[in-house]
């Protein structure tokens, strides 16, 4: 038995170590898939009331891109309503917070109403924010679709914001 655990701890350590010699056969490779990394977004709600930056942002944005950071300029985003029957769409402001990558999303929708949030990052990942009566988030979605085994941020059809709304609508 301990033999077997030496044997197979040995064939460990030989593959690891020609792994490694093997890397810069592999650079270009490596490169390749990291290249293909696609920028990301995540919601952080709620948000923390004991931090003076975002105390009064309804939530946080995240952008992720694989190299460097995002400016406020990297994000896209409206509110989507159907207040008294009707559709309404505002376009939003991001404000930037002291942390790199981490934007303010405040209120600026009026209180009645049935609101999602759509936010994009570099036209190309876009997450879908319901929010609750009060303005608060009660779920996140980012659309993907499979690519090669790995799900990639997809563009958002009107309609999907159209049957968000309509879920948020139908849940009050």
């Amino acid at each position: 038995m301990l033999r077997r655990a030496l044997a197979s701890t040995l064939v460990l350590a030989l593959v690891a170590t020609s792994i490694g010699a093997a890397s810069p056969a592999l650079a270009p490779h490596l490169a390749a898939a990291r290249r293909k990394s696609p920028p990301w977004l995540s919601i952080e709600a709620p948000v923390n009331p004991y931090d003076a930056a975002t105390r009064d942002a309804v939530f946080l944005v995240r952008a992720m891109v694989r190299e460097g950071t995002t400016r406020v300029d990297d994000l896209a985003g409206s509110a989507e309503g159907l207040v008294g029957g009707r559709r309404q769409s505002i376009a939003l402001r991001f404000d930037a917070t002291p942390r790199p990558d981490v934007y303010a999303v405040r209120r600026q929708w009026p209180a009645g109403g049935t609101w999602v949030v759509r936010v994009t990052l570099l036209r190309n990942v876009t997450a879908l924010v319901s929010l609750d009566r009060a303005g608060s988030v009660t779920g996140v979605r980012v659309p993907t679709q499979l690519s090669g085994g790995m799900p990639l941020p997809r563009a958002v059809a009107p309609g999907e914001i159209d049957s968000t709304l309509a879920d948020a609508a139908a849940r009050r």
